[in-house]
């Protein structure tokens, strides 16, 4: 009679309600390499799962997971180490008008990834952790209110070398909005901080630190205006200092923002905007703070602004097809000369069915006149889609091409172009599919500037019983070095110092295989290869990269037995050592619990 008897699948302490699962795996684990010394042994480890409420979900809900010596080779943990960590979130008041949330995470040698764009990123692995608090205020006919505050801190090492890396982070947002006499008005204040650690695998010499902090507030108001219309506008401050290797940079932006349209008939709507920036020189370095990265002051407090123009019709001749015209004026002062562009132009987009398809285009035009040099350029845009079924196969396919387009700073323009396609097809339990992907942008007539990318892709699977993958990319370009990778340059390269941006290229490619060939029954294996090269200051590091894992899974009911190897080969010939290798391997059984 107990046997049979149901058992409960939560448990109920007053008025808390709680639910608990998990897993308790224990077996036998290797692990050696090269550069560090090997052991083996028992190990037991496994996860757990808590999800509850207290009194009611609307008052207090919380979610918990914590894992002990998960990895690649006995779970489907990420991590070539034996990673340990929690992570608990909480929501309180959340029917209510005062509702709050608090989240806490800490990872304990977890694997992780230095990014390099377009090309497989370098393996780390270290500790972090979070945390992120939340509340709100929403009372009817009073001004809302929210904040929110996070911060963050990651501390690794490269595979491969003895470098070390981090980075940190900390922000605080405030906002409000509130409606008054048909006006809705919003207000913000922003205030963060970050810290890295720039490991010396980028430049091979040695590691660099950067500090930032920023603080932000602005205001904004909006209104209806006759004939369907609406304007808006508002004003913002923001401010930064920051610290690159003993160069320290800070400045104030102002920035304001007008914007207004109407709707006179039915198929034509005219609007006109305004933005002026005190600080142009400011906006630049500041999108590089916030990459994470700095450059020198001296452009920082140098006199510069901005101001633009622009007033667009927009008609609508038909269901399928919008058309518009625009005319633009920009000024600006920047490194004490002034720049102006009057620009003007129209575009036309257009959609519609497509021998059975779906087919939409776009296509722009525009002229720019410079006062600086009298000069005269054309340039346009175009983009393309079209998705259709072809002899049972699926395809899409997308591209789009740009001339001489302006960017920020109005004495560079940029070019650029993508691609990309797919198709797939299913024959009963057979199935296949294949893909491919590209890009390319740089400054016109500004040679070393490019970025490029490119990707392919093909699969083949026949049902559970077998499934295949492979990939293949390559990518190359320019980009700051921050704490947590590469990421691309983000203002027109011309204006960043040499020693900081650092030109990267590459290539990589994956294999995967899986089967399930009898219920239960789970095998996977997957091999990554990758070999790039980065060069800063004219010192260039060449680096290799490869993992190779496979996993064995057979579950019985609650019961399992799982087997995986995991093998990770790292090196950078900027330090004149063997590529490190490390290779784990586990053998055990797992099994899954319902607590309560």
């Amino acid at each position: 009679m107990f046997l049979a008897a149901p058992l409960g699948a939560q448990i109920k302490y007053g008025r808390s309600i709680s639910n608990l699962n998990g897993t308790v795996t224990s077996g036998y684990t290797a692990d050696y390499g090269n550069q560090t010394a090997s052991d083996h042994g028992w190990v037991v480890g496994g996860t757990a799962n808590l999800n509850g409420h207290y009194y009611n979900p609307n008052f207090l809900s919380y979610t918990g997971v914590f894992y002990l010596n998960q990895s690649r080779t006995n779970s489907d943990f990420q991590s070539i180490s034996n990673s340990s960590g929690f992570g608990l979130s909480a929501n309180i008041f959340g029917g209510s008008r005062y509702p709050g949330s608090i989240s806490v995470s800490k990872g304990y040698d977890s694997e992780g990834n230095y990014g390099i764009p377009g090309i497989s990123n370098y393996v780390t692995h270290g500790n972090n952790d979070q945390l992120g608090l939340a509340w709100s205020v929403n009372l009817p006919h009073k001004p809302t209110f929210s904040a929110g505050f996070q911060l963050g801190n990651n501390n690794y090492s490269v595979y491969g070398t003895n470098s070390e890396g981090n980075s940190a982070f900390h922000t605080l947002n405030l906002r409000s909005t509130y409606q008054l006499a048909g006006f809705n008005m919003n207000a913000f204040y922003i205030l963060g901080g970050d810290h890295s650690l720039i490991p010396e695998i980028v430049n091979g010499v040695e590691s660099s630190e950067v500090h930032s902090t920023t603080d932000g507030f602005g205001f904004g108001v909006s209104h209806k205006l006759p004939l369907q219309g609406s304007v808006s506008g508002n004003v913002n401050r923001s401010t930064w200092n920051t610290s690159f290797q003993g160069v320290t940079s800070d400045g104030t932006i102002d920035t304001a923002n007008l914007f207004a349209a109407v709707r006179p008939a039915e198929q034509v709507t005219v609007s006109a905007s305004l933005q002026y920036s005190d600080n142009l020189a400011g906006q630049l370095l500041q999108s590089v703070v916030a990459a994470g990265a700095v450059i020198p002051s001296s452009q920082a407090n140098e006199s510069s602004d901005s101001l633009d123009t622009q007033a667009v019709a927009t008609y609508l001749p038909t269901r399928d097809l919008q058309t518009s015209v625009f005319i633009e004026r920009r000024s600006q002062l920047f490194e004490g000369e002034n720049y102006g562009v009057d620009s003007f132009g129209g575009s036309a987009a257009y959609t519609r069915r497509l021998f059975a398809g779906n087919f939409n285009a776009s296509v722009s035009f525009f002229g720019n006149r410079s006062e600086q040099n009298g000069g005269d350029t054309l340039g346009f845009s175009s983009t393309a889609n079209y998705s259709n079924e072809v002899l049972g196969w699926h395809v899409t396919g997308n591209f789009g091409y740009s001339q001489n387009v302006q960017t920020l700073l109005i004495s560079y323009m940029n070019s650029s172009y993508n691609f990309s396609g797919n198709a797939r097809r299913r024959w009963g339990k057979l199935n296949l599919s294949a893909g491919a992907g590209g890009s390319r942008t740089a400054l016109t007539d500004q040679p070393g500037t490019s970025s490029s990318s490119e990707s392919y892709y093909a699969g083949i699977g026949y049902d559970g019983w077998f499934n295949a993958n492979g990939s293949y990319s390559k990518s190359s370009g320019l980009a700051l070095a921050t704490g947590a990778g590469l990421v691309p340059v983000p203002v027109p390269s011309p204006v960043l110092p040499s020693n900081l941006v650092t030109l990267y290229g590459g290539s990589s490619y994956t294999e995967a295989v899986s089967s399930a060939p009898i219920k239960g029954l789970t095998m996977s294996a997957s091999y990554a290869r990758s070999n790039s090269s980065t060069s800063n200051s004219g010192i260039a590091t060449g680096d290799e990269n490869a993992e190779y894992n496979s996993v064995i899974q057979y579950r019985v009911r609650k019961m399992g037995f799982i087997s995986g190897y995991a093998r990770l080969q790292q090196g950078f010939s900027g330090y004149g050592m063997q590529p490190e290798i490390i290779s784990s391997f586990y053998m055990g059984l797992t099994r899954w619990f319902n607590v309560f």
